[in-house]
């Protein structure tokens, strides 16, 4: 990873000197003020024929991702004005309980509870593949490529019995939350536990395997792992707030929900060269010992860098 910044073209460096440094509207006539370079030639950094995704895992993931931690899925969507352009319809907003217009990311990362590591995006669209179908697809890719989790983790929307029954026949285990309507047994989770706390193990509704149900207060967790002490199921499942961090960071600091390109290619195009941005930062703001706000804060502060001041600052990534 030490030369990935050198490996990619010259104009999509300064589009990520952009994205690093300033935390300013998203546009590439934004962008072109910033560093100084034409706003056609980041325009067409949006349009290129590059392989993306490939090198989100060659150049990153290769050299962070360890045999171990843990897989986290998620999704997050934001609003965007306009029904022309594409990718974009009425969805889901979990943060504002309602639906809106807008667009919807699905999204894979790696963690070990310090470094997260984006694996791979999918944008959801009206008509096409099922969230839940992405998600497969994502996972099956990193298995693919050779990730053994210890955990995969995700939230009661992802809990469909196809991707839980892929996730066991690869030998994975996942803890996931389950609604209190679910069926154990042919009975409702609400209606088995008469306490608060309390643990159970029995058959899910077309789940080819058997599960262990945790209840937490009005909570239910869901494991494959039937011998799993309770209090390490919750530690566990804790750990899937790293990737809602990585949304409010990546939305925050990295552009992701400011791109005003109405095409399906711009907008991947725009979201993985955010992930790049984030792991280049997160990278620089460990080895410094800094969280990554602090680590922006401190890039604000400064001026814009040539390419080569870039260069010569994130090259010498470990």
């Amino acid at each position: 990873m030490n030369d990935f910044v050198t490996k990619l073209p010259l104009a999509m460096q300064f589009y990520l000197i952009g994205l690093i440094y300033r935390n300013s509207r998203m546009s590439c006539l934004c962008l072109s003020e910033l560093v100084q370079v034409a706003h056609d030639r980041l325009y067409r950094v949006l349009y290129l024929a590059f392989p993306y995704s490939r090198r989100l895992w060659e150049f990153i993931a290769t050299n962070l991702v360890k045999a171990d931690g843990y897989l986290l899925i998620d999704d997050t969507t934001w609003q965007r004005f306009g029904k022309k352009m594409a990718g974009v319809s009425f969805v889901w907003d979990s943060t504002l309980s309602k639906r809106v217009f807008g667009m919807q990311i699905v999204l894979l990362i790696w963690t070990d509870g310090r470094w997260r590591v984006p694996l791979g995006l999918r944008i959801w669209q009206k008509g096409g593949k099922s969230k839940l179908k992405l998600a497969q697809e994502m996972v099956c890719e990193a298995r693919r490529r050779g990730i053994t989790p210890m955990y995969v983790l995700f939230d009661s929307w992802y809990g469909g019995a196809e991707l839980l029954n892929l996730l066991d026949s690869f030998g994975w285990q996942y803890i996931t939350k389950a609604k209190k309507n679910r069926l154990l047994d042919k009975v409702r989770l609400d209606k088995i536990f008469r306490h608060r706390f309390g643990r159970a193990t029995g058959n899910l509704k077309k789940i080819q395997h058997k599960c262990l149900i945790v209840k937490d207060g009005k909570k239910y967790y869901l494991t494959n792992n039937q011998s799993l002490p309770s209090a390490e199921v919750k530690r566990i499942y804790r750990l899937r707030q790293q990737i809602e961090e990585v949304f409010r960071l990546l939305k925050q600091e990295f552009g992701w929900g400011r791109c005003r390109a109405g095409s399906i290619q711009s907008q991947k195009a725009h979201l993985h060269l955010g992930l790049y941005a984030f792991c280049l930062t997160q990278n620089k703001a460990i080895e410094q010992n800094q969280t990554i706000y602090a680590f922006k804060q401190d890039l604000f502060r400064r001026q814009i860098p040539t390419q080569l001041q870039f260069v010569q600052h994130f090259t010498a990534i470990a």
